[in-house]
């Protein structure tokens, strides 16, 4: 598994099967700022703390590939929740309210009335038999990363191996997150995924990005899922958002974001055929998304504030069989896989600085410029 992965930049490899995780953090490999240590959470998940210096993410290696927590640019940007470590589990909601996990592949979203299947599909908590820390250098630098490789096998439906690499950059709180879907069976699989990348939701602020908010282009749902119990004026504020999805541009207390508010998007993209999105801190700093939606097709956007859970998803990069996507206003559909076929995505995130955000905000207005 580890030596399949040497030829993509990386150089050098730990197989985490053979190394004995403890709840004694220890470093199993350093190559000047960036390290990797081994650790196990009090209730029994293995972990990998990978840092390069300032900065620093968790990884469940065998777990998901769930990146529990993470620290860039000098503050934990990950969601609030009320676990405090993450649980020995594969039940969506027995471990939430990590940074980021992928969801798919043969089902995303809530379970229909009829459906016996856990929320986001199987991979969010998947068990991984394989997983390793590598060490290598991209057009973006030099890196220290985690990856694995999953197999989903069930008679009669479904076979497809899933590998994910999460890079943490040197010299810069910069983090890229890669899955690779293969259909190993002989029948085309079709393709659900999600990239479930929950950033810390913070008081005043503002949400930008290379869509339109327009009741076309940015659409609330409107309809409850049963996981959810909505309080006084949910459905009044849901049917204003329909209305104008922009009301929820800026994250303040006084607007109802409990249980969550979700809405579906359709991207726009630069001229590399990428799409962008912040959210813009009150100090000018900003969290940053991006990924190219010609792997996915349509965007969703989830907004959570209940005071157990304060989290945004500025942006999920989404496919989904039979949903409808537009990208820079025209169609997306994606055909199921073949035996032998991929899917592969990557979404980048970071921190910037204010000099970084403005730049990236004008960026993101010439776009939405070229593409109104």
């Amino acid at each position: 598994m580890v030596l399949s992965r040497l030829g993509e930049g990386a150089t050098a490899a730990v197989d985490l099967r053979g190394v004995a995780f403890s709840e004694a953090e220890r470093v199993i490999f350093r190559a000047g700022p960036l390290t990797a240590a081994a650790f196990r959470f009090a209730s029994g998940v293995d972990a990998v703390r990978l840092s390069n210096g300032p900065d620093e993410v968790v990884v469940l290696p065998f777990q998901g590939q769930h990146v529990w927590s993470a620290r860039l640019g000098g503050r934990d940007v990950g969601m609030k929740s009320a676990f405090d470590v993450p649980r020995p589990t594969q039940k969506f909601f027995e471990t939430y309210g990590g940074y980021f996990q992928h969801a798919g592949i043969t089902a995303i979203g809530a379970p229909g009335p009829t459906e016996r299947r856990e929320q986001h599909g199987e991979l969010p908590n998947a068990p991984y038999r394989d997983a390793a820390v590598l060490f290598g250098e991209d057009a973006s630098g030099r890196y220290i990363a985690v990856t694995g490789r999953y197999n989903h096998t069930v008679a009669f439906a479904t076979n497809y191996e899933a590998v994910p690499i999460l890079k943490l950059y040197e010299g810069r709180p910069r983090i890229a997150i890669g899955i690779t879907v293969t259909n190993l069976k002989s029948t085309p699989l079709a393709v659900h995924y999600l990239g479930h990348l929950n950033w810390r939701a913070r008081e005043g602020g503002r949400l930008v990005g290379t869509l339109h908010e327009t009741a076309e282009g940015m659409r609330v749902r409107q309809e409850i899922p049963p996981h959810i119990e909505p309080g006084p004026g949910y459905v009044e504020w849901i049917a204003e958002l329909a209305r104008d999805p922009g009301l929820a541009g800026t994250l303040t207390s006084d607007k109802i974001f409990a249980p969550e508010v979700v809405f579906s998007f359709d991207p726009l993209t630069d001229d590399e055929g990428l799409s962008h999105f912040m959210q813009v801190h009150p100090d000018g700093t900003a969290d940053y998304t991006s990924f190219a939606p010609k792997d996915t097709g349509a965007g969703v956007r989830w907004i959570c504030r209940t005071g157990d859970q304060e989290a945004v998803g500025m942006a999920f990069p989404v496919r989904s069989p039979g949903e409808p996507a537009r990208v820079n206003g025209r169609p997306v559909t994606h055909a199921p896989l073949g035996k032998g076929e991929r899917f592969a995505t990557e979404i980048v995130a970071a921190v910037f600085t204010p000099a970084e955000a403005e730049a990236m905000g004008r960026h993101i207005e010439a776009v939405k410029r070229q593409r109104a």
